[in-house]
């Protein structure tokens, strides 16, 4: 996942003139932490090396919607694929790119400014999911309908 964390903190100064009138100074920090990739491993699972077109679903956890896990949900077409990461309740960034035995290389749309990263899911670090919610349809469809021109 990006993990981005925008903070921006002011804080007054105060210091005092020869005349011991306060002059007041405003300060201001502005912190973003930068994007990060996992690793991409090169091991090899054999139930997942060829994934076909169809609509899957990854989690950390094996089971769908627990609370703190990461998710991806995603259309895979012609070795392209769109969709979308989340958290359960919780926003969603669309994404789409091209499969790859494995992994997803894919660019990452953020939901509030719409700015895109490029970002590796290495799909052995997650668990496969056969069942895909409602929830998850309504994701991935608002992703399709957002992104497919970019996508396909």
């Amino acid at each position: 996942m990006i993990f981005r964390l925008v903070a921006i903190a002011t804080y007054l100064i105060l210091t005092y003139s020869s005349v011991d009138r306060p002059i007041v100074q405003y300060k201001t920090i502005s912190l973003k932490f930068k994007e990060e990739r996992p690793k991409f491993s090169s091991k090899t699972d054999d139930d997942r090396t060829l994934l076909s077109d169809g609509i899957y679903l990854f989690g950390q956890s094996p089971r769908p919607e627990q609370i703190q896990n990461e998710y991806f949900v995603f259309k895979l077409q012609n070795g392209k694929v769109i969709g979308a990461v989340y958290l359960p309740h919780s926003a969603f960034y669309c994404f789409y790119g091209i499969y790859k035995q494995n992994s997803l290389d894919v660019k990452v749309v953020d939901s509030y400014d719409n700015s895109a990263s490029d970002y590796i899911v290495d799909l052995q670090k997650y668990h496969w999911i056969d069942r895909v919610s409602e929830n998850d349809a309504r994701i991935l469809s608002t992703c399709q309908t957002n992104y497919q021109n970019l996508a396909w």
